[in-house]
């Protein structure tokens, strides 16, 4: 048996692997938890687990310098998120449409995160914002250094520990005009940029077939080199404990919601029975291939990678990626 240690968030979807319900084969899993950033910042600065839940985003940036970064994801995909929910507007800010934010002063985490690239990228390409001509605050310190191109104005004003809540306090004492916030937590004195967020996101994947990724797995190289195999029994392993979270669904009636079943249905009618699938799918590629597209122009990609040139999957059985 091969010790693996794999640090990735308890999600339903993979707590199965944290509690030992699933076991990949070979591998004797160690399973281990650390919250965003500190989770990122600890395998990139210290490669500190031999696989990892890391931000796209990060990874993405990594790329530019694969020998000082040595770790390569393999097709799982552990967090997903729709991101238009998640771009708030101070009240009295005068902003009531994407064009209205041309001069306003935004927060984000970094510009780095999965979030602000999915976020930005979406507002550029599909709602015609110039990037250039926001004013951009940054509540937290990047990862790994990021090529930020010049014609952006972005300011860093805390470091990672203080992000989130130096941002709210921005936006409720009125230094900054809205926040691009990557959690669902109320923000005080501010609303949601698009009232109907969810209509908005839904009608987004219907004409783009992208259910955007967050979050990959990766793999100490070193792992890779010596016992390539691995690839397969962990994401045959990661696989089954989705399909384990996932059967919930099944059973909405034990879910701790008023109206699991219609949400359930809902669920299913737009994205199908499994919107979380992993591999190099032809959607998947999508997403991918169009966030490291958003992440090139934003300067935290040194390139427009193709997804086949990112994932490790020499040693994947090709029925379960394009």
């Amino acid at each position: 048996m091969l010790d693996l240690s794999l640090a990735v968030h308890p999600y339903a979807w993979t707590r199965p692997l944290r509690d030992g319900r699933v076991e990949p084969e070979g591998i004797n899993l160690s399973a281990v938890n650390y919250p965003n950033p500190v989770r990122f910042s600890r395998m990139v600065r210290d490669l500190e687990f031999d696989a990892c839940e890391l931000s796209m985003g990060t990874y993405l940036a990594t790329r530019r310098d694969a020998d000082r970064f040595p770790f390569t994801a393999i097709p799982v995909f552990p967090f997903r998120k729709f991101r238009h929910a998640y771009m708030y507007v101070r009240e009295g800010a005068g902003i009531d449409s994407v064009a209205d934010l041309a001069g306003a002063r935004v927060g984000i985490v970094n510009w780095q995160t999965t979030t602000g690239i999915w976020q930005r990228g979406t507002l550029a390409d599909r709602h015609g914002l110039d990037l250039a001509s926001v004013e951009w605050v940054a509540g937290g310190s990047e990862i790994v250094d990021v090529d930020v191109p010049e014609r952006i104005d972005l300011e860093y004003v805390g470091h990672q520990g203080s992000t989130i809540g130096l941002l709210e306090d921005m936006i409720e004492r009125g230094e900054i005009d809205g926040v691009f916030h990557p959690v669902d937590a109320g923000v005080a004195n501010a609303r949601r940029l698009f009232d109907d967020a969810k209509a908005v996101e839904q009608r987004y994947y219907r004409e783009t077939g992208i259910f955007p990724i967050m979050h990959a797995i990766v793999v100490r190289d070193e792992v890779l080199d010596e016992h390539p195999w691995v690839v397969q029994p962990l994401y045959d392993a990661f696989e089954r404990a989705k399909e384990i979270g996932l059967g919930a669904l099944e059973r909405p009636r034990e879910l701790p919601l008023v109206w699991a079943d219609v949400y359930a249905d809902e669920q299913r009618s737009v994205l199908g029975d499994d919107p979380w699938e992993y591999g190099l799918t032809e959607d998947n590629v999508t997403a991918v291939e169009t966030l490291a597209g958003y992440a090139h122009d934003q300067g935290v990609a040194a390139e427009r990678y193709d997804a086949g040139d990112l994932f490790a999957t020499d040693h994947l059985d090709t029925d379960y990626y394009a």
